[in-house]
């Protein structure tokens, strides 16, 4: 209380305190603070089993001269406030893992129940917690914070053909639950190490063309290949922007890519990938233009141009266009 407001000396509080929404109490409770003096917070504790409860809260002032029960000062608004969470008593069940590339694990789980004794607070999300199985759990954990409710998560940046042990505890405000079963998981074999090589584009009409390449063969530390990839995008576009045609394993190595923009300049690159993941892309990237529908006569045949232009590396162009 600002010394303006006083009006004597000897300023002290009294606190008066009642649940709210678990076992309401009618009846206010009351902390005096006579021996505190004129103090801006005070902390009253309350049973634990009133975890994140919700209670009303007023404070009365007094001085040397009001004292209860002759005088009264005035006392505040009331305000609600919470109190402090506990830590989640459950852990999550039927943990489970599976590969996802090379180098992550996907993480699932049941959620554990959203009841009041069993979450003691507000769920924030989940911890997963892992470890190389050749390494002490102890020492050498890592952990992953999902801010998620949802009963799944990736850990990523793992080492490939690799067995991880996997944890998985509920955590809120007050910190993380108890520990669940572990799990064990391999993370899949290498990704595809060597691009496609020996790539050609061929213009079959002004808005399809036709893309070749050579078989990639992935040693025993990759993963058998599933599929190739055309990866095709406009040259004034950022690579995020492409559309990719698959080929799986078994079928020629070709694709036909159709719906190209008569006119449009688009740039293209072939990979191979595998459940380990996407590998390196072909190189350099070819870059082409389709023919101009202006310029062309259902008569006439395609000519295929190979012009070279300058820029970080040499970059063929194919220039579909029809005699005139």
């Amino acid at each position: 209380l600002p010394k303006q407001h006083q009006n004597a000396p000897g300023v002290y509080y009294k606190i008066y305190y009642r649940r709210i929404g678990v076992d309401e109490e009618r009846d206010f409770q009351e902390k005096t603070l006579r021996n505190l003096g004129n103090v801006g917070m005070h902390v009253i504790r309350v049973p634990r089993q009133y975890f994140y409860t919700t209670y009303e809260i007023k404070v009365q002032v007094f001085n040397d001269m009001c004292h209860l029960p002759q005088c009264s000062g005035p006392v505040s608004d009331p305000v609600v406030v919470m109190t402090a969470e506990d830590l989640p008593q459950v852990a999550p069940t039927r943990v489970g893992a599976r590969p996802f590339n090379s180098t992550a694990i996907n993480v699932t789980w049941n959620q554990i129940p959203d009841i009041r004794e069993k979450v003691r607070g507000k769920l924030i999300g989940y911890r997963i917690k892992y470890w190389r199985q050749d390494l002490n759990e102890v020492i050498d954990s890592q952990y992953v914070l999902s801010r998620s409710t949802h009963p799944h998560a990736l850990i990523i940046g793992l080492l490939p053909n690799t067995y991880y042990w996997v944890r998985v505890m509920a955590y809120n405000s007050a910190g993380p639950g108890p520990e669940s079963e572990r799990f064990l998981e391999r993370t899949f074999k290498l990704r595809p190490q060597k691009p496609p090589t020996a790539v050609q584009v061929f213009g079959i009409n002004p808005s399809t063309i036709r893309v070749t390449w050579r078989y990639v063969s992935p040693s025993v530390e990759e993963e058998p290949l599933t599929g190739y990839k055309i990866r095709v995008w406009e040259s004034d576009k950022d690579i995020s922007d492409a559309n990719d045609t698959i080929i799986y394993i078994g079928n020629r190595l070709e694709a036909s890519i159709s719906n190209l923009a008569p006119g449009k300049s688009y740039k293209l690159r072939v990979l191979a990938f595998s459940q380990g993941g996407e590998g390196k892309m072909s190189s350099p990237t070819w870059q082409f233009q389709m023919g101009d529908p202006k310029y062309l006569n259902a008569a006439a045949p395609l000519l295929l141009y190979n012009l070279p232009i300058i820029a970080s590396v040499l970059v063929p162009i194919l220039l579909m266009k029809l005699l005139t």
